[in-house]
């Protein structure tokens, strides 16, 4: 059976303004419990904040997080997949390109994201079906 990447994915509901301060960015995400934002682009297309940007992007320059937008610090070339993406190329392309997030969107439109926790996810699901298997057939 395969599982694609609109199977795992974390479905987005809400997106932000790129107006919006950082630090209130941050403290929508600890709300949440999540390490990223979806940002709204004038364009129409969608970028991404994540923990890191803040991070290395704010924090580590010494700004102040009240004083800088969302927009200027989203990353705003997304690599993206379509939602029947089998999920082996989904791992394949995070791993490529080092990355921890990958939206999942159709027809321009940001459906969801797939975290590397998800792929960890439905790693370990696998291994726990293989060693049922092999538990109930014996040793190979």
């Amino acid at each position: 059976m395969v599982i694609y990447a609109q199977d795992i994915m974390k479905k987005v509901n809400v997106t932000v303004q790129g107006d919006l301060s950082v630090c209130q960015g941050a403290k929508l995400m600890a709300n949440d419990r999540t390490g990223f934002l979806i940002v709204r682009r004038e364009d129409g297309k969608n970028g991404i904040v994540t923990e890191w940007d803040i991070v290395n992007k704010v924090v580590a320059q010494d700004l102040d997080p009240d004083k800088v937008n969302l927009g200027e610090i989203m990353s705003s070339e997304i690599i993206s997949v379509d939602p029947t993406t089998p999920t082996d190329k989904v791992a394949e392309l995070m791993n490529e390109r080092n990355i921890r997030r990958l939206l999942v969107v159709e027809n321009g439109r940001t459906l969801g994201v797939v975290t590397s926790k998800d792929i960890l996810r439905i790693f370990k699901d696998y291994m726990d079906n293989v060693t049922e298997v092999v538990s109930k057939f014996g040793r190979v």
